[in-house]
């Protein structure tokens, strides 16, 4: 899969997809997947954002799109044209963040469904952060006060 960015935005879909076509005949491969990317605007028409994904059939074809492609200007602005970053589908999202990498903290999987517990677990446990998270407030509201 291969990323195309900084797309100008007068260029169109189907200009895009001829570039790509020439770059991967070339090379004796094909296109499998084009995804040119839109943002909704606020009147409901559709505004290019500016970058694409592209799959071709080979590793080869690949190599040869971003090296014709990359950094060729058109309408003033350079292509930038590299592989996608690869995305894992099996990570557990519901002991790992994406964004940090590592377990998320209870206070932000305390909603996540876990199979092995029932509902009235559940209500125990939120009741028990609850109950918590009172004392808390109420033992720094007592230490204020006292001052």
């Amino acid at each position: 899969k291969i990323w195309i960015g900084n797309i100008d935005s007068k260029l169109s879909e189907y200009q895009l997809l001829k570039l790509i076509e020439s770059a991967v005949s070339s090379s004796g491969g094909q296109i499998d997947s084009f995804d040119f990317l839109y943002t909704m605007s606020g009147k409901g028409s559709r505004v290019p954002r500016g970058y694409a994904f592209v799959t071709v059939s080979t590793r080869q074809a690949a190599t040869v799109v971003i090296n014709k492609l990359n950094k060729m200007v058109i309408n003033g602005r350079e292509l930038q044209v590299r592989y996608a970053n690869a995305t894992s589908s099996n990570k557990q999202t519901s002991s790992s963040s994406s964004l940090t990498g590592g377990p998320l903290p209870s206070v932000l999987s305390a909603g996540r469904s876990d199979p092995n517990i029932d509902k009235q677990d559940k209500i125990r446990q939120l009741e028990a952060k609850l109950k918590s998270l009172e004392e808390g407030n109420s033992s720094i509201k007592n230490s204020s006060s006292s001052r």
